[in-house]
């Protein structure tokens, strides 16, 4: 009897639960979830409490229960709206799912997804976007949801150029510094392949557990999936969700992470980034030479083989593609290369990376038919001493970027400037200055980058970030965002910031401002306009104001023998700066300065280019000069100030002028006049 009652018992709470009406989703979830899987299919027991117990299989005939049909999508008082792979967390647990309609298909089998939405094991309040079309969910306090999966947006992304591009680490660097800094994107909105170059990076850069091939066009499939969010394989090269949090992602290095980032927070939508950088390598091994095994056609064969995939998602429903693109970061191995020749070699990869990634009609690529809408340039370091003032003279690779991302013209359009932040790095105290400005505290730095370490302080340090050739992963982390935040602007995908432009000037050293200081005019000198922000770059419009001077590419021409000075004007929207060449027959060299009684006697030394030279006198210390005088032949060669003060120390200044007015460089010297 005893027996018999506490049977009836079970049925009653088993009954007033509803277990068969328990229909958790049981799909199996990738393994990129956040340590969550799925729930497991297996039958509870009668005598199992129901919230402990796996669901049964959605397909199957539902068992008699006490609980109510749960109500239609159209009907549910509350929605929320998904893309496919999304994750989103109630704040109650889940009681059962019901799939009410599906729109797309399996990756594998052709046939219709199973469900819609599917729960986590490891947590019950929480769901994966698993098919596209409509979902009812209850939680156990009653409330039910109307869950609308839609196809998620995407971009493909291509990462390209030698080790700083790849990942590679500094040599006074450990393995966990870069793996505790990469930034952990959330599993289901970050995706990523990686060809490694060598076989000894799988360790090193990819921070896997086991020894890969190294990429090369015969094996460039075997590191992409066939479903994008597949990442069962055993094989961690084969999973898409190395840069994110989930259980078993493995944290590669470099600048994948936080520009993937960056790139989901401003646009909104998933990306996918593939790298098949290569580091050491030349330019010249990034040429489409037929037959070739080389980086450019390795590159092709990685970004192909993803495409492949993607079009069979889209096809499924699950994603619509949105932007394709790719970065370059490159040119520290051709430091020594002319700049022209640079220029011809990165054009012909440009195209050719053009023509081969332009899209097909062909039923593989059929949903992923777009056009590369960009190429972005990371600008290289000039691969001198990383820790000082060098490392940023305008070596050639460094002059053919500037140039392609600034101008303006047909060939170069769709080449932009994605970052150059990393000439910022110089000494410790402009690293200093950089996250201390942008950060503010080691608080809000910690929190803005979500990384494996719990804690982060701001650097303070060079050697905390470009000690060596390689950045650090914290200077990794910047680059990234950088360069994904500038693509964005510049091509409008987002709102652009309101901002201040600046425009500066610089020669040869790659650093000093030269529009600030009078130079005597060197054949074809090098003159580079860097424009901050990085994304108002292709605004440059320059302007010779006379037909003097000439500015092509990099090189300022002058005709010196017709002119004294001639002004060529950069402008970017309503800010000018003006850069004013000298002639070398424009200066008026001071020969001496004499104390007499009488007051100054100035001696200088003309030409026969000049037709006149004006005379200035300033009290030393002073910012203003004073016109004293004109001498109008260029036989009057001195002059005699009886106007000066006894016992003050002058500065006196001679300038010639040519035959049309144009003035040359202000030639200084200083005198103390006699009691």
């Amino acid at each position: 009897m005893k027996l018999k009652k506490q049977i009836i018992l079970i049925a009653a709470i088993c009954m007033l639960f509803g277990v068969a009406g328990y229909s958790l989703n049981n799909q199996k979830a990738s393994a990129d979830t956040d340590n969550d899987i799925e729930v497991q299919t297996e039958k509870p027991s009668e005598t199992e409490n129901p919230e402990n117990t796996a669901s049964p299989e959605p397909t199957a005939e539902p068992e008699n229960t006490t609980l109510p049909p749960l109500v239609s999508y159209a009907k549910t008082k509350k929605k929320i709206t998904l893309k496919y792979d999304d994750r989103h967390t109630f704040n109650k647990e889940i009681r059962r799912i019901a799939t009410e309609n599906v729109v797309s298909t399996n990756v594998t089998t052709g046939k219709k997804d199973r469900k819609i939405v599917s729960v986590a094991n490891s947590n019950h309040k929480k769901i994966f976007a698993v098919g596209c079309g409509k979902a009812v969910v209850e939680l156990k306090d009653g409330t039910t949801y109307g869950v609308l999966v839609r196809p998620a947006k995407i971009s493909l992304l291509l990462l390209i150029g030698q080790s700083n591009m790849e990942g590679s680490h500094s040599d006074d660097k450990t393995n966990a510094e870069y793996t505790n800094n990469a930034i952990l994107n959330s599993a289901g909105k970050v995706y990523n392949t990686y060809g490694p170059s060598c076989r000894s990076h799988y360790k090193r850069v990819a921070n896997w557990s086991k020894t890969s091939p190294a990429l090369s066009v015969a094996n460039a499939s075997k590191f992409v999936p066939k479903s994008l969010t597949d990442n069962s394989s055993d094989y961690e090269w084969c999973r898409t969700n190395n840069l994110t949090s989930a259980s078993g992602a493995k944290a590669k290095s470099g600048i994948d992470s936080a520009l993937a980032n960056q790139w989901t927070n401003k646009l909104k939508e998933k990306v996918w980034v593939v790298n098949a950088a290569h580091g050491g390598s030349s330019i010249t091994t990034w040429q489409p030479k037929a037959g070739k095994d080389n980086n450019f056609w390795q590159a092709v064969a990685l970004y192909k083989a993803c495409e492949r995939t993607l079009n069979n998602e889209i096809k499924a429903g699950h994603y619509k593609l949105s932007h394709k693109g790719y970065f370059w970061l490159q040119g520290e191995q051709d430091f020594k290369m002319k700049a022209g020749k640079y220029l011809t070699y990165y054009m012909k990869m440009h195209r050719a990376l053009k023509k081969q990634l332009k899209g097909s009609s062909a039923k593989d690529y059929k949903y992923v038919n777009k056009k590369l809408e960009f190429g972005g340039i990371l600008m290289v370091r000039s691969h001198r001493k990383p820790t000082s003032l060098a490392d940023l003279e305008l070596t050639g690779p460094r002059k053919a970027q500037y140039y392609m991302c600034n101008s303006g013209k047909a060939a170069y359009k769709d080449i932009f400037l994605a970052s150059q932040l990393s000439e910022v790095w110089l000494t410790d105290n402009t690293v200093k200055s950089y996250f201390k400005n942008k950060y503010k505290t080691n608080a809000k730095y910690t929190s803005y980058n979500k990384t494996r370490s719990k804690s982060l302080k701001l650097p303070t340090s060079l050697n905390q970030i470009h000690s060596t050739i390689h950045y650090t992963q914290l200077a990794y982390n910047e680059l990234g965002r950088d360069a994904a935040n500038n693509i964005c602007y510049v091509l409008g995908y987002v709102k652009k910031p309101s901002t201040k432009v600046k425009i500066k000037l610089v020669s040869q050293d790659g650093y000093t401002d030269i529009s600030k200081i009078n130079r005597t005019a060197v054949k074809n000198m090098n003159v580079v306009a860097k424009i901050f922000p990085t994304w108002k770059t292709k605004k440059l419009k320059v302007n010779a104001k006379s037909g003097a001077i000439s500015y092509d590419k990099w090189l300022v021409k002058f005709k010196e023998n017709q002119v004294f000075n001639a002004k060529l004007q950069f402008t970017v929207g309503s800010r000018k700066k003006k850069l004013t060449v000298y002639s070398k027959n424009s200066m008026a060299a001071i020969t001496g300065l004499q104390a007499t009684t009488d007051g100054v006697k100035i001696s200088w030394m003309a030409n026969s280019y000049t037709s006149y030279c004006n005379v200035y006198r300033r009290v030393k210390g002073a910012k203003t000069w004073t016109y004293i005088a004109m001498l109008n032949t260029n036989t009057a060669q001195s002059y005699n100030d009886i106007f000066a003060n006894s016992g003050t120390t002058y500065e006196y200044a001679v300038t010639a002028y040519d035959s049309k007015g144009n003035c040359g460089e202000k030639v200084v010297g200083e005198v103390t006049t006699l009691f």
